[in-house]
This record gives structure tokens, sequence and C-alpha cells, in this order.
């Protein structure tokens, strides 16, 4: 039997689907692109030739799906997962290429012997693209949505969302449902993620990010959004907030934001500690800075947002530290997943140290900030 060698080939969650130009019987119709092994070639290498001469990409093959299919007479198809390397696919025998998600799978007509692998295709799509950014962890991408674990927060975190957008907040992902495996479905925010342990938000991304969280207060105030909530109970909270408003969870391009995620930690919360947490990260406080140029970024956030004094809000970071240092002790106690990941890279404990060499460095900003 000589072998025919398909490609799934896999960008973000989402596999290539190409479709046929002949022969007649097979016009219209949808494949996982690919083509017969010579004599003498491996699959893999017959699918990466194949695919460069019909589509114009380079893929690297990762492994074969199970099983194989009789095609015509004589021949049998196998199927190897591959990503794509080089090159984006543009149609030279097919007439038509699409990117799909697991779900849109059985949208397509497709080729008799193709079939079979789609229900083992479906499930490894669903494993998705591990995305980079985020504290909490558990998001992948699949094409341009992100899937998340969800929990007894998630309906209030939804409800919280569809509010803010109706009140035409910017920077916000889109609540589309859940998936086959129970993961709460969010529009894909495309951006670039501050790393801060290399590098630090320009004053024009620290300013952006105030003056969203100033936004979202404001979207907020009229809320009634019941809970339960995932993050930590707070005294007297006055606004809905997003709790973890840090460069991890924050995309740009350039210095305009376009993407705030992790949306898990929202709840009832104050402006302070809200901004707080931006502060922590942002400016940022939980590593040692030349205290006057700690003193200038909070000003500027300070002034952008219109609120809390400078001094305050130095005074509200520990405030939420310590907060949040609880609460996860709380987690680990629970069971909870994220307590695990926090434990894992020394939480609390970290933080608690970090927090206590700031309170040592306290008196010289505020000498600046006078």
């Amino acid at each position: 039997m000589r072998v025919v060698v398909g490609g799934a080939v896999v960008r973000d969650g989402r596999v290539l689907a190409t479709r046929r130009t002949r022969p007649p019987e097979t016009v219209g119709r949808w494949e996982l692109p690919g083509g017969k092994v010579d004599a003498g070639e491996s699959v893999e290498r017959a699918l990466v030739r194949e695919l460069r001469e019909e589509l114009g990409c380079t893929v690297r093959p990762t492994r074969r799906l199970d099983g194989e299919q009789p095609v015509g007479t004589g021949h049998v198809l196998q199927v190897l997962v591959a990503e794509l390397v080089d090159g984006e696919p543009v149609p030279g025998e097919h007439d038509m290429v699409r990117w799909l998600a697991p779900e849109e799978l059985d949208d397509l007509d497709w080729l008799e012997p193709d079939r079979p692998f789609l229900v083992e295709l479906r499930d490894r799509l669903l494993d998705g693209w591990t995305l980079e950014g985020g504290n909490v962890g558990g998001a992948v991408r699949i094409g341009r949505t992100v899937r998340r674990p969800t929990g007894p927060w998630t309906p209030a975190v939804h409800a919280l969302l569809e509010h803010v957008q109706v009140k035409g907040l910017k920077a916000v992902p889109r609540v589309h449902g859940t998936d086959d495996r129970g993961r709460e479905v969010l529009s894909y925010l495309p951006g670039r993620i501050v790393d801060v342990d290399a590098e630090l938000l320009t004053d024009g991304q620290l300013l952006a990010a105030t003056r969203w969280l100033h936004d979202l207060h404001d979207a907020t105030a009229d809320a009634e959004v019941a809970g339960p909530w995932r993050w930590f109970e707070v005294p007297a909270p006055t606004v809905l907030g997003h709790n973890d408003v840090a460069p991890y969870n924050l995309c740009f391009e350039g210095d305009a934001l376009v993407g705030v995620f992790d949306w898990d930690l929202a709840g009832p919360t104050t402006p302070s500690l809200d901004l707080a947490q931006l502060a922590w990260t942002g400016v940022p406080l939980f590593r040692e800075q030349p205290p006057a140029e700690v003193a200038r970024r909070l000003t500027l956030m300070v002034e952008a947002y219109d609120g809390p004094a400078a001094r305050d809000l130095l005074r509200a970071v520990v405030d939420l530290k310590r907060i949040g240092c609880a609460g996860i002790r709380r987690w680990i106690a629970d069971g909870d997943p994220a307590g695990a990941a926090q434990a894992a890279v020394g939480e609390p404990e970290r933080t608690e140290q970090a927090v206590a060499e700031l309170e040592a460095r306290l008196p010289a900003i505020e000498q600046h900030l006078a």
C-alpha cells in the first residue's frame, strides 16, 4: 500500500484546511493538505516537501494522529500534526485555505478519508496554545479566542465584563460562552506584554493604565453585580475593580493600552487599592528604585487619576499586599489551584519580604514627595 500523508498544520490552536479543485468528484470539498510519499522517503520529509510545493510554506511535523484510512485503490492516508515554521500558506493546487478552531471543524464538507481523524484532531486543538502573561494561570489561545478555567466567580465576572462593555470601556475582552471542556471563551486581545523583569513601563504606558482604571471605576459606579467573587474581602469597598491591573495583565501598542485581561480577581474594592496594585507592579514598588524616580512616577499616577494623594497611595500599597498575602494563604489552605501556583513561586513569603523592604524605603520616598 502506498502512503499518502496529510498535514494537520496547527497555529495558535487552529488547524489549516484546504479546498480541492480536482478531480471533478472532489471539487469544493475540504482536506488536510499533503500528498503521496515517494519511494524511500519518510512521511515527515514527504509532508514538508508537499506543503512547500502546494502552499509555499515550511512546516515541522511533531506527532502522528492515530490510525490510517484507505484512499482510492492501493493507498492509505496517514496524518501528521505539524507546526507552521515559515511562510503564510497560499493556495496553489487548491482554491481556498481556512484556519479552523475546534468548534468549526464540522462546518466544512470534508473528504471521507479525512473525517475519522477529526475527533482526535479536535481534542488536540482544544489543548490550545499557552499564553504569556497572566498571574493565575491556565489560559490558552485558540485562534481569536482565549480559553480559561472557570469557577464560582465566573458568572459575576462575565456580568461585570458585559456591563463595562455596554458603558464603552475599551481594552476589555468579550465573553463568548464556554467550550467543550467547560472553560470560558473570551476574545483574544493582541498587543505587547511588557516584561517588568527586563524593562519598565514607559511613562506613557503607566499613564494609560492609570487613566483606564479611572474609566473602569466610573463605568462600574452604577453596576449591580452580585458575587461570589474570587477576590479577597476588602474593608468598606466603594467600587468594582479589576484588582490585578499589572504589566503581566496588560498589552500595549506603543504607549496605547489595547488589552486588559485576567479578570478572575475582579470584585469589590476601593480606588486606592486598585491603583495600589498598578503602583506595586508598574512604578514599580516591589523592588528598590531610586526614591526620586519612584516619587515622580507615583505623582504621575495620582495626577492622571485625580484621586488619592501619593502618600495615601503608598500606604494603600502596604494595605493591599497584606490583604493579598492573607488571601493567598487561604487559597493554599483551601486547595485552590491559584494558591498552588503562587506557593510554587515562593508566595506569600516573597511578597511579605518585599513589603518589609518597601516599608523601610518609605521615608526616603516621602521626602521626595514633599
